[in-house]
């Protein structure tokens, strides 16, 4: 469920692990982004920027995943039994990389922040606005995103050529039949 988490809203391990029962609207379906988690120093703290508090709209699969964690009784979301508090960065990534492996995947460089690429990644597969994709992720502006991202916009752009040549082709075709 850590794991979804972090692929269904492209949040930080930090922020994800800060997450408190309190941050979830479920009638909404808002997460509310506002701190991170200090694993180094097991205290919450502030946001990477100002910009990174934020609010995520998110689906019903994930809300109705993270309700079957309630039965942990902790304050916070993604708590370890044995302590209340959140994983560490070591704990989320080598929890991450078994997950990869048993499903047949051999992605050893893969960590928790790949799971943040990878949602962006879809994102913009799907055509979704390049504005709302950075005000999701908490950058202070659209540069951000774009200089990060840039070579998957270029691959967007790419496909979004051979649909525009394709159309064309249509185009083309109908006019010679009228022609």
């Amino acid at each position: 469920m850590f794991s979804s988490s972090g692929l269904f809203t492209g949040a930080r391990l930090g922020e994800l692990t800060a997450l408190k029962w309190t941050d979830i609207d479920f009638k909404n379906k808002i997460i509310d982004i506002n701190k991170t988690w200090n694993p180094n120093l097991k205290i919450l703290g502030p946001t990477k920027t100002e910009s990174s508090v934020r609010k995520i709209k998110v689906n019903s699969f994930l809300l109705d995943k993270l309700k079957q964690l309630k039965i942990n009784n902790s304050e916070f979301i993604f708590a370890i039994p044995r302590t209340g508090l959140p994983p560490s960065s070591s704990a989320a990534n080598q929890f991450l990389r078994k997950a990869i492996k048993e499903i047949g995947l051999n992605k050893p460089d893969f960590h928790f922040h790949s799971l943040r690429h990878t949602h962006v990644s879809y994102l913009i597969s799907q055509g979704i606005d390049i504005a709302a994709i950075s005000k999701r992720l908490g950058h202070a502006n659209i540069a951000i995103t774009l200089s990060i991202y840039a070579h998957l916009l270029d691959e967007y752009k790419d496909q979004q050529d051979a649909k525009i040549i394709n159309s064309l082709n249509q185009v083309c075709a109908t006019f010679v039949q009228h022609d």
